[in-house]
């Protein structure tokens, strides 16, 4: 993992004292990540909860996030964890790291949009859906042909 640049010497012990669980990503690469990292992640978390994650050697597999998606996400989850520890620091700093850090190359963006629905791209990069349910209902009968 990838250590949080900004981090005090109480979140490295925290970090240290913490559970850690290996995540397998869907090209079989094998991640040691803590609980903090997981309790930031909504699908991980729930996931976590519903197998009854243990801190074992048994790794648990995230089939659809391939190992390069995967060390990002990591990198974000640290970046930001300990924001809140140091109130008076730069969120310009932050936002800026942010900003540099989503500037991605083309595969990378393809392999985050890869498979998914036209509402989870919008959402991901927060576009306004503009069409009215009406004009909604018309194109799904105009293009039934590709339902089928």
């Amino acid at each position: 993992m990838v250590s949080p640049s900004n981090s005090t010497n109480a979140s490295t012990e925290k970090r240290t004292s913490e559970k850690v669980y290996k995540l397998q990503t869907k090209d079989n690469e094998i991640f040691e990540v803590s609980a903090s990292i997981i309790g930031m992640s909504k699908l991980i978390s729930t996931m976590s909860e519903d197998l009854n994650l243990q801190d074992d050697d048994t790794p648990v597999p995230i089939p659809n996030v391939s190992a390069n998606i995967f060390k990002k996400i990591v990198l974000w989850c640290e970046k930001h964890m300990y924001v809140g520890d140091d109130p008076a620091g730069p969120q310009n700093v932050l936002e800026q790291w942010d900003n540099d850090f989503f500037n991605v190359d083309h595969p990378t963006l393809f392999e985050l949009i890869m498979g998914k629905t036209t509402e989870e791209i919008r959402e991901m990069f927060n576009i306004v859906n503009d069409f009215t349910p009406e004009e909604e209902e018309q194109i799904r009968k105009e293009n039934a042909w590709c339902e089928e």
